[in-house]
C-alpha cells in the first residue's frame, strides 16, 4: 500500500492543560486524482492531521483525516459539498479508541453551548439501528411487561422499576424526534411503526394479565397512575430532554432509557391491566396519562435536537426541516394542553 503525506504541514495544537479529547477518523474514498479537491478541507484548524493512501497503482486514494469529535459534522458537509460533482465517493466514519501519543485539548474558545459530541451521520445511524422492531426489541418489550405486571399485582414499586431498567421505550422515541427535526419521513415512519407496536404489544398483553388476575384499582401504584396530574407531565419533558442529550453525547443510554420507561411504560400497562379486569373509566385515567407523557417526551425530544443545531446540511432542506418541526412541536403542544384538561376534568369528575 502507497502513503503519501500531504506537502502542507501537520497542523498541531499547542494544549494549554494536558487533557485528551474525543477525536474521528474520516477515511474519504474518492476518485484517483481527485483529492486535490479536499485541501481546503485541510486548512481547517479543526483537522489534527491528513494523509492520502493508494491501496493499489490506478486504484481510488483514500484520504484519511483525523478531527475532533465535536468537528465531524461540520467537516463531513464540507467534504460532501466539494465533492458534490465527483462520483464514486464515500466517506467512513470510525471512533477512535486512543492514540499514541494522545490528541491534547487545544487552547482555544470554548465550543458553543449545545454542540454535538457526535456527527449527524452517526446519530441517524445509531438512531436506525436502535428503532428497528427485531425479535430482540419484542422480546424485552414482552419481558418487561409481564414484570410490571407483576409489580402492580403486589403493589411493588421495586419491581415495576426492574421492569423499566429492561423496557427498550427510548430508541422509538428518539427517531420520532430526530425524523421530524429532519423531515425524515423514513425515519419517522420506523419511529411510529415501532412505537406503536410497542404499544398494542404492552397493552393486548397487560390486558391479559388484568383479565387473569383482577387487578384492585386501590393499590397505591395503580392509583397513581389513575389519579395524575401536570407534575407527571413535566417529569415526562425532563425525561426526554435527558433521552436526547444521552443519544447526541454518545454516552450509555441505559440509565436515561429507565426515566423514559417511568413515563410510558408504568400507565400503559396500568391501562391494560384496568381494562383486562373491567375497570373501564378508571382505565382512561392511566390511558390519558400515556398520551400526555408521550406527547410531553417528544415535545422535548424535538426542542433539545433544535437546540443542539441537528439539521439537514443543505440550505432547502433545512428549510423545509424548519417548517415540518415547527408543525410537530405546535401538533405536541396542542395535544398536550388538550390532554392536561381531558385529565383534570375527568379526575374532577371522579371525585365529585
Amino acid at each position: 500500500m502507497g502513503t503519501f503525506f500531504s506537502s502542507r504541514p501537520e497542523r498541531t495544537f499547542k494544549p494549554k492543560k494536558k487533557v485528551t479529547m474525543a477525536v474521528r477518523l474520516l477515511e474519504v474514498i474518492i476518485p484517483r486524482g481527485k483529492h486535490v479537491i479536499l485541501e481546503p478541507i485541510f486548512k481547517k484548524q479543526s483537522i489534527i492531521q491528513h494523509w492520502i493512501e493508494e491501496d493499489k497503482p490506478g486504484a481510488n486514494f483514500v484520504v484519511k483525516i483525523l478531527t475532533r469529535a465535536e468537528d465531524t459534522g461540520s467537516i463531513t458537509d464540507a467534504i460532501t459539498k466539494l465533492l458534490s460533482k465527483t462520483e464514486n465517493f464515500r466517506i467512513i466514519i470510525q471512533a477512535v479508541e486512543a492514540t499514541v501519543p494522545p490528541v491534547e485539548a487545544p487552547e482555544e474558545p470554548p465550543a458553543k453551548i449545545g454542540r454535538l459530541s457526535v456527527s449527524r451521520e452517526e446519530l441517524y445511524n445509531d438512531v436506525v439501528q436502535a428503532a428497528k422492531p427485531t425479535y430482540v426489541f419484542a422480546g424485552l418489550m414482552i419481558i418487561s411487561t409481564l414484570i410490571a405486571a407483576f409489580g402492580f399485582l403486589k403493589d411493588s414499586t421495586a419491581i415495576i422499576i426492574g421492569s423499566m431498567v429492561i423496557a427498550p421505550l427510548l430508541a422509538p422515541n428518539v427517531a420520532l424526534s430526530l425524523g421530524s427535526v429532519l423531515a425524515d419521513f423514513t425515519l419517522i415512519r420506523q419511529g411510529l411503526s415501532t412505537q406503536f407496536s410497542a404499544v398494542l404489544l404492552v397493552f393486548f398483553l397487560s390486558a391479559l394479565f388484568g383479565a387473569a388476575t383482577n387487578i384492585d384499582p386501590n393499590l397505591s401504584n395503580i392509583h397513581q397512575r389513575i389519579y395524575a396530574d401536570y407534575t407527571d407531565i413535566i417529569v415526562a419533558f425532563l425525561s426526554g430532554t435527558a433521552g436526547i442529550l444521552s443519544f447526541t453525547a454518545g454516552s450509555s443510554t441505559a440509565l436515561i432509557g429507565v426515566m423514559v420507561s417511568i413515563s410510558l411504560l408504568p400507565p400503559l400497562v396500568a391501562t391494560g391491566l384496568l381494562t383486562g379486569s373491567g375497570y373501564f373509566i378508571y382505565a382512561t385515567g392511566s390511558f390519558l396519562l400515556f398520551m400526555a407523557n408521550l406527547a410531553s417526551l417528544n415535545l422535548a425530544g424535538i426542542l433539545t435536537f433544535i437546540f443542539q443545531g441537528v439539521r439537514p446540511m443543505t440550505w432547502w432542506k433545512a428549510k423545509k426541516a424548519r417548517a415540518y418541526s415547527m408543525k410537530a412541536m405546535l401538533l405536541w403542544f396542542i395535544l398536550i394542553i388538550i390532554l392536561l384538561a381531558a385529565m383534570w376534568l375527568r379526575n374532577s369528575f371522579l371525585v365529585t
